[in-house]
């Protein structure tokens, strides 16, 4: 049995699969389930573990899935920054004119990444006559108008991969979301007493920076580098293999080191560990240039995603460039709080985010659908 009115949200972790379902007469109106995923070099799913997650929460549910969003983040996504400035001569601003501006720098950035799919578009400013405004406001006689977009892209390769695999389940694909950017924005409201909240989410091979002011996100930034190149390095540097690198940096998190009794190599091992931190953190911030908002704000930086856990119970020191942050934080992530995160994003209204409508697919008769579920 097929259930229209079903929600439902896959999140596509580092070594995690999490599917959340979302609807009224479930235990709590949902059911979240969690699988080990391990990626290898040419797959970005296991289709197995897939499959397995897919058949268990519909045998829970008692009903099958249609469509699903995908909340997926990787190395090769990142953003692009555009201005479209216009002269308005003494017109009234309307809903159609951003429209149209928004239209155009979408074009533009499509026909210059043709390899790459928007996921996101983000409005970040207005500028009216040489004003800035957060939100559009009622203000007419406009001579000037600059509209400044942020846009989140990922390869269109890597949509197709995902798009091939659900369709071997029979699932359509509603949204494919960059869970870093869903994720902070939904956790923003852990940290309501801070100004200035900078998310930092390791991740396995990509690391992403995400800060906002109160709520509204002024910069981000994606890097390829994540949890993966420390425990790289450690192999590298102690001359072990890769399983026993992942052991040790695993133990270090629990601060349980049964593989080293030597207090220099542990020394060495926090060392290795610091030193590519560091430079996680410099290339993510390579970009930013208003430190006087961590200055002049209470702010905190939160560390997210699995690469992080390492940290959690280990001493970090920050370089002095960073040193403004009033507090840090290891935000302890589980399949609820990231299923949580797609929901609320999706059943939320994001009022600086563009959402385009895509057509809706026209519904296939009984003998059609079979034919077209036969051929597959």
């Amino acid at each position: 049995m097929v259930d229209d009115k079903l929600f439902s949200i896959i999140d596509f972790g580092s070594s995690k699969l999490r599917l959340g379902v979302y609807a009224n007469y479930l235990p709590n109106s949902k059911f979240i389930s969690e699988e080990d995923c391990f990626y290898t070099a040419k797959s970005i799913v296991v289709e197995d573990n897939l499959k397995k997650i897919i058949l268990r929460t519909e045998k829970e549910i008692g009903k099958h899935l249609k469509n699903i969003d995908v909340m997926l983040d990787n190395k090769e996504c990142f953003s692009v920054d555009i201005s479209i400035k216009k002269k308005i001569d003494n017109d009234k601003i309307e809903n159609n004119l951003i429209k149209n501006f928004i239209r155009e720098a979408k074009i533009l950035i499509e026909s210059n990444n043709i390899k790459f799919k928007i996921q996101h578009i983000i409005i970040t400013n207005y500028n009216i006559d040489g004003k800035d405004y957060k939100y559009l406001p009622n203000v007419s006689f406009v001579k000037n108008l600059v509209v400044e977009l942020k846009f989140l892209l990922i390869p269109f390769s890597i949509i197709q991969n995902i798009k091939n695999t659900f369709k071997k389940n029979h699932i359509s694909i509603n949204n494919i979301l960059n869970s870093s950017y869903v994720k902070s924005s939904h956790y923003l409201k852990y940290f309501k007493n801070y100004n200035t909240k900078v998310f930092l989410d390791i991740g396995l091979n990509k690391t992403s920076l995400f800060i906002y002011s109160g709520y509204d996100l002024i910069f981000f930034n994606f890097i390829p580098i994540g949890g993966n190149n420390i425990t790289k390095d450690i192999s590298k540097i102690l001359n072990i293999d890769i399983i026993k690198s992942e052991e040790l940096k695993k133990e270090l998190k629990q601060n349980n080191l049964t593989f080293l009794n030597n207090e220099d190599t542990k020394d060495l091992l926090i060392k290795i560990i610091h030193a590519r931190i560091e430079e996680i953190i410099d290339l993510s911030f390579q970009n930013f240039k208003n430190y006087d908002i961590l200055k002049n704000s209470k702010s905190i930086l939160i560390f997210t995603g699995e690469g992080s856990k390492i940290l959690s119970k280990n001493s970090i020191y920050l370089k002095e460039e960073y040193d403004y942050f009033d507090d840090m934080n290891f935000f302890e992530e589980n399949k609820i709080i990231v299923c949580d995160s797609a929901y609320n994003y999706s059943t939320s209204d994001q009022i600086n985010e563009v959402v385009f409508v895509p057509k809706k697919q026209k519904n296939r008769g009984f003998f059609e659908r079979m034919f077209y579920l036969l051929s597959k």
